[in-house]
This record gives structure tokens, C-alpha cells and sequence, in this order.
């Protein structure tokens, strides 16, 4: 078991009651941002949505968990199975846990929100409860992000912020072992916060041809390829995209972080030459 999923099993199981499915979203939102338990890449991300931060991947395993029987699920509420083995957690990760119960533990469901909407207003830009920031709409320009190193909510969370209303899938076949980034998945995710989700699958490279990619020769390589015969030959399915970028802010999007290894940073050569776009690689630090 993963170690965040061990956090919000103890969580429930340091709560002593039941815990509505809000509060618990909450609680592990606060953990995240207020907690070094919670900071970096062993726990959950969140972004966006109708009762303000909620992470797809942790809603994903507390249903795992209802399945397998390590909690229950009754009224909108989520309860600690006192029958589940030690979760033999470390003990700081346990403490953390401990004060964020501490804080919230006697709080109303609706107290426990108000803190989250006011501490964090940009997390509230999707909300069918109260918006206290509006959602951000980006300038217009050739952006791309690739999602490597990400939770599919920590992705989506930076498209959301960035302004982005439309994503452009470039990835020749667009599965993926990480939950979010199979193609179904990720359309559907897309929809639940009014992001389009379009593919164009001529305009990547197949798997084929990116065997022993072992350096930065082995990558230009590639990319001069895909530049001279992909790009040529598919210069309308270029022509459509940048269509695209110009209609509504967008995204293109692949598996890869760094753009300079990454077919897209190519494609939005093109797409920028013909559209007088500026390009902005999303997550590169400036």
C-alpha cells in the first residue's frame, strides 16, 4: 500500500467517527498544502472543482478501499474498519495526520470548507457552492505541457490555473499505466471541468521509433525526422491545430516533461510560424 493511502486511512482511523466525504477531501487538501507529510510527490494533488480542491486519484482509491472492505460507506460518509490490520505508519506522517485532526476534527463540514475557500480562492474557480476568484483565461499562444512526473490531478491542476480551456492530445497512441492519462479517461476528466479534449494521433510518433532514446543526439535525431517527414506530410492536420489554438486557448499535450525532448516543441515550431503565437512551455520554471 502506498504510503498516501496509508495517510487517509489513518486519518479515518484517528477521527473516531464517521467523516463526510467533503470534510475528508478537505482534511487531505489542508495536509497537503499546510504539512510536510503532504508536500511533493507521495501524496495526493488536487485541482479545481465543484465543492473547491478534489483529487480524482484519491477519490479513486477511497472507493478501492470501500471495495476491499478497509472502510465503509454509509450516508455520504466514510468510516474507519476496526477490524484492518496496523497500518504501521511512520511516526511523523501519523502526527501530521494527528494535528490535522486537531484542527478540524470538531468542525462542521461547511466550517471546514469556508477555511479551505478563503485560505485557497483559486481553488474555488469551478464551484457550485461560492466562487471567490474567477477562472483564469489565458492570452493567446502556443502552449504545451507533457505530463511526466504528475498525478493526473496535479496535470489537470495546471491547465485549469494556466487558463487553458482546450487540450490537444498529440500522443500517436494515447494509453498509459498512470491513472487519468488513458485516452477515455483523460477526455472524460477533461469534460467534468469544461476543458475540450481533442486527438490528433497523425501528428505523433509511433512507439516504434522511440526505442533507445539514450541521448541529446539520439532525441534531435528523432525530432529532425519527425520535423522533416511528419510535419510535411501532415500539414494539414498542422493547419487544423493551429485552427485550433487560434479559436480557444489549448494545450498540446504528450507524455514528456521537458519540451526539448518532446515531438510538440516541434509541432509548435510549426504551429507558431504560421500564427504569430508566442510559445509557452507550461511548468518550465522561469
Amino acid at each position: 500500500m502506498l504510503t498516501r493511502q496509508k495517510l487517509i486511512l489513518d486519518l479515518l482511523r484517528q477521527a473516531s467517527r464517521p467523516v463526510s466525504k467533503l470534510e475528508l477531501m478537505k482534511w487531505a487538501f489542508v495536509l497537503a498544502r499546510e504539512s510536510a507529510t503532504g508536500k511533493g510527490e507521495m501524496f495526493y494533488e488536487f485541482l479545481p472543482y465543484h465543492y473547491g480542491p478534489f483529487s480524482f486519484g484519491l477519490q479513486r482509491d477511497l472507493d478501492m478501499f470501500a471495495t476491499t472492505g478497509l472502510l465503509f460507506e454509509s450516508d455520504k460518509n466514510w468510516n474507519w474498519n476496526p477490524a484492518n490490520e496496523p497500518l504501521n505508519l511512520p511516526v511523523p506522517l501519523s502526527n501530521d495526520a494527528n494535528n490535522i485532526l486537531n484542527r478540524f476534527r470538531q468542525w462542521s463540514s461547511n466550517e471546514v470548507i469556508d477555511y479551505v475557500y478563503r485560505t485557497y480562492p483559486s481553488y474555488t474557480v469551478n464551484s457550485k457552492r461560492e466562487r471567490l476568484a474567477p477562472r483564469p483565461v489565458a492570452a493567446p499562444a502556443v502552449y504545451t505541457s507533457g505530463y511526466e512526473g504528475l498525478q493526473i490531478d496535479g496535470f489537470l491542476d495546471r491547465l485549469v490555473q494556466a487558463g487553458i480551456r482546450r487540450l490537444i492530445d498529440v500522443r500517436n497512441n494515447p494509453v498509459a499505466r498512470r491513472y487519468g492519462f488513458h485516452k477515455s479517461t483523460l477526455q472524460r476528466l477533461c469534460g467534468y471541468l469544461e476543458i475540450d479534449y481533442t486527438h490528433v494521433p497523425e501528428l505523433g510518433i509511433v512507439s516504434a521509433e522511440r526505442q533507445r532514446l539514450d541521448t541529446a543526439e539520439d532525441y534531435n535525431r528523432l525530432l529532425d525526422r519527425y520535423e522533416s517527414r511528419t510535419l510535411s506530410q501532415q500539414a494539414g492536420a498542422t493547419v487544423q491545430v493551429a485552427k485550433l489554438m487560434r479559436e480557444t486557448p489549448s494545450v498540446l499535450v504528450c507524455m514528456e516533461a521537458e519540451a526539448i525532448r518532446c515531438h510538440r516543441s516541434r509541432l509548435a515550431e510549426a504551429v507558431a510560424r504560421s500564427t504569430g503565437l508566442e510559445i509557452v512551455h507550461l511548468g518550465v520554471q522561469t
